[in-house]
């Protein structure tokens, strides 16, 4: 039974994350074609298949009310920042950073205890990976 609750705590931190790189995806008024092979990307990683990837989008599409504030964090810092990370990422896969998707990334830095220059220093990383300084 104490299984089913970690795993139950998993799968609800990486549906936590799902929306979360939704709502950067969005926050600037367009979902862009780099962003969506993005956040499958991300999903991929994280070890949710395409199919629940989708329905989780279905999901935060036709109710996001539902999800705003609910944040379920991950088992262990390492998992926290990998989630993070794939936010930070998700907010510069269009090749640009709008304000509206910085301020979702720092508001799930906060949920997620983790400090707003380690969303700085991520955000470093990311453009010079990118070749942008």
């Amino acid at each position: 039974n104490e299984r089913k609750v970690v795993m139950s705590r998993a799968k609800k931190a990486k549906e936590t994350c799902m929306s979360n790189m939704y709502f950067v995806m969005e926050a600037d008024g367009k979902i862009t074609h780099e962003e969506k092979i993005m956040f499958m990307a991300a999903c991929k990683s994280l070890g949710i298949t395409e199919e629940e990837a989708e329905a989780h989008i279905e999901r935060v599409v036709s109710n996001p009310e539902s999800l705003l504030g609910q944040t379920t964090r991950p088992k262990g810092a390492e998992e926290c920042l990998k989630h993070l990370f794939a936010s930070v990422m998700m907010m510069y896969a269009d090749g640009h950073m709008h304000p509206e998707e910085l301020k979702w990334c720092q508001v799930y830095a906060a949920a997620l205890g983790i400090p707003k220059d380690t969303v700085s220093a991520m955000i470093e990383v990311v453009k010079k990976s990118k070749g942008r300084d």
